[in-house]
């Protein structure tokens, strides 16, 4: 990955975001409208990988971290599904295949936190593009009034059922809103079926978010002349809040398409 490593362990990862599903079904229709092999970046352990092959849809997979990995495969396995999972980085990773459709969902982009990481990784992108291939990737679009909501103190965030209990998720962001990095220190608590707090865990990782004109820059010295950005969903946890034809706003998450021609 890139220097701002993250990274849960994929039991925390699969608790943790059990209820983000909004781009469940998005990228299955990318996948089913794809017009040739597929690769999903930073797929980690299958969260819309496996839904995807589930579907019927051959696509590649790449990934940094090899714990993630090893619960993919062993994912597959137990679902009789298979696949080619690659370990890489998606900054400089070279495979032999070229690509119809490259995708990088779920703000996964947003580790790449200095414009020499983000043009490595849309340039590497581009190479592994078949001609007229498509490069889609999914990021967030920063508002200020959320940017300054969720700065500087923990705020709870979400709780959902796990196994026999439940577990609880704190974030707090710390902005560099001058540099565009957030901070993020993540506190996880799960609870048995009597609302102890039975296991605690942690984690930190940091996210450079984009503004759209310096996306549009960031493709073109990439060396892609068309793109396309279009609201995607308002939110990953709420499967009915596809955004639909209309303007960006602040705050959206942003599909952004670019064509290798």
């Amino acid at each position: 990955m890139s220097s701002g490593e993250y990274y849960l362990d994929p039991e925390l990862y699969d608790a943790i975001y059990s209820d983000v599903v909004a781009d469940i079904a998005p990228h299955l229709e990318l996948m089913r409208q794809a017009g040739g092999p597929a690769l999903e970046l930073c797929c980690g352990n299958g969260r819309l990988l496996i839904p995807t092959l589930e579907a019927g849809r051959a696509c590649d997979g790449l990934d940094y971290d090899a714990n993630m990995l090893a619960s993919l495969r062993a994912k597959l396995s137990a679902r009789g599904l298979r696949a080619n999972v690659f370990q890489g980085d998606m900054r400089e990773f070279s495979l032999a295949g070229r690509y119809a459709l490259i995708a990088i969902p779920f703000n996964s982009f947003l580790h790449n936190l200095t414009q020499h990481e983000q043009l490595a990784t849309l340039g590497c992108c581009r190479r592994h593009l078949a001609p007229g291939g498509r490069l889609v990737l999914t990021t967030f679009h920063p508002s200020a009034e959320k940017l300054l909501e969720w700065s500087g103190q923990e705020k709870f965030l979400k709780e959902l059922p796990y196994e026999n209990g439940r577990v609880r998720v704190y974030d707090r962001a710390d902005d560099d809103r001058v540099e565009q990095l957030r901070r993020m220190t993540r506190r996880i608590e799960f609870l048995d079926a009597a609302g102890t707090v039975v296991r605690r865990a942690a984690v930190n990782f940091t996210l450079r978010y984009i503004y759209k004109p310096e996306m549009e820059l960031l493709l073109r010295v990439a060396g892609f002349a068309r793109w396309q950005a279009r609201p995607a969903f308002a939110s990953y946890t709420d499967a009915g809040s596809l955004a639909g034809e209309r303007p960006l706003r602040e705050g959206d998450n942003i599909a952004w398409t670019a064509w290798n021609e």
